[in-house]
């Protein structure tokens, strides 16, 4: 539910359905997927802190996060579109899966550590706003 509401334009009419519902659920089984999957790749990496492929040349941290992290700033301060907050925050995330699915794919290739360790932190600085990254706390019964 968080999820929807927060990614909603705050002018516009909750459209609070069971579609809605479900594309915002799936939308966090996504997230926290690639979340998941990028802890375990820095953390088997050690510190995650490795300059990864092509001698430390990046595209996600040096093309894709900084974009992704500016079309984020540019959307809050235009009228709070959290629409375009959100898009922001999956160009990362497709960005992380992209790169998981490539290693996973080609077997023996390197890790982009470098720009995992940057989409990591920019969905961290975007969830200050969002939100929506926490333990569901268990409820005793």
């Amino acid at each position: 539910y968080r999820y929807l509401v927060v990614s909603s334009q705050y002018r516009s009419a909750l459209a609070f359905t069971q579609e809605a519902m479900n594309a915002s659920k799936n939308a966090i089984k996504r997230i926290d997927k690639v979340r998941a999957q990028m802890e375990e790749a820095l953390a088997a990496a050690g510190s995650g802190t490795d300059d990864g492929v092509n001698g430390g040349e990046s595209n996600i941290a040096d093309s894709i996060v900084p974009g992704a992290l500016q079309n984020f700033e540019t959307a809050l301060t235009d009228d709070l579109s959290m629409p375009r907050a959100t898009a922001a925050l999956f160009s990362v995330v497709k960005a992380a899966e992209q790169e998981l699915k490539r290693v996973a794919k080609e077997g023996d290739s390197l890790l982009d550590l470098k720009g995992l360790q940057a989409a990591w932190d920019a969905m961290n600085t975007m969830d200050q706003i969002f939100g929506i990254f926490y333990e569901v706390p268990l409820t005793a019964e």
